[in-house]
Parts: C-alpha cells; sequence; structure tokens
C-alpha cells in the first residue's frame, strides 16, 4: 500500500506503537505529531504541536497531504481531566473538531477511541458492542464520546474503541504498566481497583490491527480489546508477580470505597468479535 500516513498523538501509550510499527514496515511515508514540549521521538519526520491548533495542522495537509490519518491525539487520566473539564474538551472533542474539519474530505480518517464511552455499570453479559449507546461517567469518557460524533462528519472513517492499552511507553512512564512498575521499583505502596474491569490488549496488537483497518480502508465502529475482563488490581499482581517486587505492596479496594476521586467505571469489558473476524492473527490478553 503506498500511502502517507499523518498520526497524532504518537507519544501515547497506543500511539507510539503504530507509529513505529509503519515507520519500521518502510512501504508508506509516515508523519508523526508529538505534544508541544516534547522532544521525542527525533526526526524530520516529527513535529511537536497542539491538537487544537488548526493552522499547524493545515500546514501539515498542505506540506504533507496524507492519504490516510490516525488521530490518536487526545487525553484520558481521569483525576486531570475531572480537574480541568475545558481543557480537556479543547484536547479531545475539538481536537477531533480540526482532524474532520482539516482532513475528513480528503484522507480516510481512523480514530483511537476508548473504552470509557460506556459506563460499564450495568454491562452486557459478553461485553459492549459497537450498537450499545454510549453512556460516559467521567469527563474523559464524556469528550471522547463527543469526540467520536466529529469524526463521523468524515467521509471515510473508522472509529475503533480500544480496550486498556498494555505495552512500553516511549517516556518509560506511561501507561497502567509503567505507572505500577514505576511505583513498585521505588517500593512505594499502590491501591488499586478489584472491581473495575477493562478488556486490555497488547500494544504491538493494536498497532497490526491498525495496519489491516488502514489496509482495507474499513469503515465504521470496531472494538479492538483482548478477550477477557481485566480488573486493575488483577494488572498490578501481574506486573508484581513478573516484576518480583514485594507483594505486601499491592493492595485492593473496591472503587465504591473510593473518596474524593473521580468518577469510576465499572465492567467495561468490550465485544471484539467483530474486529477479530477481519483480523487475519488472533489477539490474546496481555494480563
Amino acid at each position: 500500500m503506498t500511502c502517507r500516513i499523518l498520526i497524532t498523538g504518537i507519544t501515547s501509550i497506543h500511539g507510539w506503537p503504530i507509529f513505529k510499527h509503519f515507520k519500521n514496515k518502510g512501504t508508506c511515508q509516515v508523519f508523526g505529531v508529538r505534544p508541544p514540549k516534547m522532544k521525542i521521538p527525533e526526526g524530520d519526520d516529527t513535529v511537536s504541536l497542539c491538537i487544537t491548533d488548526a493552522s499547524s495542522l493545515l500546514k501539515i495537509k498542505n506540506e504533507f497531504n496524507p492519504t490516510h490519518v490516525i488521530h490518536g491525539a487526545g487525553v484520558c487520566d481521569l483525576d486531570v481531566c475531572e480537574e480541568r473539564p475545558l481543557w480537556t474538551h479543547r484536547m479531545n472533542t475539538i481536537g477531533a473538531r480540526n482532524i474532520a474539519d482539516i482532513f475528513g474530505d480528503s484522507a480516510y480518517i481512523v480514530f483511537l477511541s476508548s473504552d470509557l464511552v460506556f459506563s460499564g455499570n450495568n454491562p452486557p453479559h459478553s461485553g459492549y458492542k459497537e450498537d450499545d449507546i454510549p453512556d460516559p461517567v467521567s469527563v474523559a469518557g464524556k469528550t471522547i464520546a463527543n469526540a467520536e460524533n466529529e469524526i463521523r462528519r468524515c467521509k471515510r472513517y473508522c472509529i475503533v474503541r480500544l480496550g486498556l492499552p498494555i505495552g512500553d511507553s516511549v517516556t518509560g512512564t506511561k501507561g497502567a504498566k509503567d505507572f505500577i512498575a514505576y511505583r513498585l521499583r521505588r517500593n512505594l505502596p499502590l491501591t488499586l481497583f478489584h472491581d473495575e474491569f477493562r478488556s486490555c490488549i497488547g500494544c504491538e496488537d493494536i498497532a497490526r490491527s491498525i495496519d489491516v483497518i488502514l489496509e482495507h480502508e474499513i469503515r465504521g465502529i470496531y472494538h479492538l480489546g483482548g478477550p477477557k475482563p481485566v480488573s486493575l488490581y488483577n494488572i498490578g499482581k501481574w506486573v508484581l508477580d513478573n516484576g518480583g517486587y514485594d507483594s505486601l505492596l499491592l493492595k485492593s479496594i473496591s472503587r465504591f470505597e473510593e473518596r474524593d476521586g473521580p468518577p469510576r467505571i465499572g465492567n467495561v469489558m468490550i465485544d471484539s468479535s467483530k474486529i477479530y473476524k477481519i483480523l487475519p492473527f488472533r489477539i490474546e490478553s496481555p494480563v
């Protein structure tokens, strides 16, 4: 496939492996967008800018003229998003609006959405399907759901709702795995929810799946996660056991016991059977 791929959010836990995948594949021109203050990854094929900067995005369109856009920029830190709702709206919803306005008529758009668009309070037995109505409980989830509506204005698009990405980040500090390992390495105690469930998926599987989606220009909404629900505590136990850390550092708690925290999801396991039928490989849970 000969193409020019613009990838936003290349320093995110899911954006970094996608950027590396297409760079290493070498069949397409790739250009990445990282946050304004980030200096890594380096290279002439990356630029630092805010996704809310429409004029800079328009410059990329005029100079790089992407045939495909993978939009992975945005914010999802629940605490920060609750504290800064207007900023979250700009980053998630306005950022997606800019992508749709500037590239939506000329390029095929893949939007990396999230399972946070669901509450998990009354989950379907087999997980949320693509046609289930979003009912987000957090600022992050609500603005991501609004971002999906912006992307729906594009001529050719695919909205991919991701489960929780598990993998190594470009900075070594992002994502569930890095955060948990960071604390355990320093012998810092960690308390995680045992009743908040998500469909974990390895970052490399995300990258390979997005490659298939781009190659065939699959359209519509697809869920992309692992085959089973995994709690945050399960993830912590997995990191602890694999790293040989002190087991006394890890404690579990119910999401209903948290005080003064952001609204929490319940079981947002997603049913990915629709995309599984298309992928030429099998996705296993990384945890």
